[in-house]
């Protein structure tokens, strides 16, 4: 036993010790988020019922800034508000794939969201596609 902790204890050392004071370099800062918000609804117009919307960067960095993944619950109207973990303040301006379906925990009840499409669950397949702009932005989400 003697002999495995003086073998570790340098090795652990050495390991704590590269680490130093500076730490990793830094990377692009992120993106300053602007708001976006609005409906999404299903075939024939009916608003969507519970569900989920997730926005996926079409690029993850422009300009220096760096863009992330979003989300948002969508409400028994329809509405969502998007933003990064649950956090509603927006997203990275610039151009996003757009992904819809039923929540995987706590839907609503009544909820019509099971009817989308599996085309549009998927980040792959889904041909939903949004550009958000430097301001507030109201984009309605429409499934066909």
């Amino acid at each position: 036993m003697l002999l495995r902790t003086s073998f570790l204890f340098p090795v652990l050392l050495t390991l704590v010790a590269g680490c130093g004071e500076k730490g990793p370099p830094p990377g692009a800062p992120i993106g300053t988020p602007s708001p976006v918000h609005g409906k999404v609804t299903l075939p024939g117009g009916t608003p969507m019922k519970g569900g989920v919307v997730n926005f996926y960067p079409v690029e993850s960095e422009s300009g220096g800034k760096l863009r992330y993944d979003g989300g948002s619950l969508v409400d028994a109207k329809g509405e969502y508000t998007a933003g990064r973990n649950g956090d509603g303040k927006g997203l990275v301006p610039g151009e996003y794939i757009v992904t819809v379906g039923p929540r995987e925990l706590g839907e609503l009840p009544g909820s019509n969201s099971n009817t989308v499409p599996q085309a549009y669950r998927e980040k792959k397949t889904s041909t939903l596609k949004i550009t958000v702009a430097e301001s507030d932005n109201k984009i309605d989400i429409v499934v066909k």
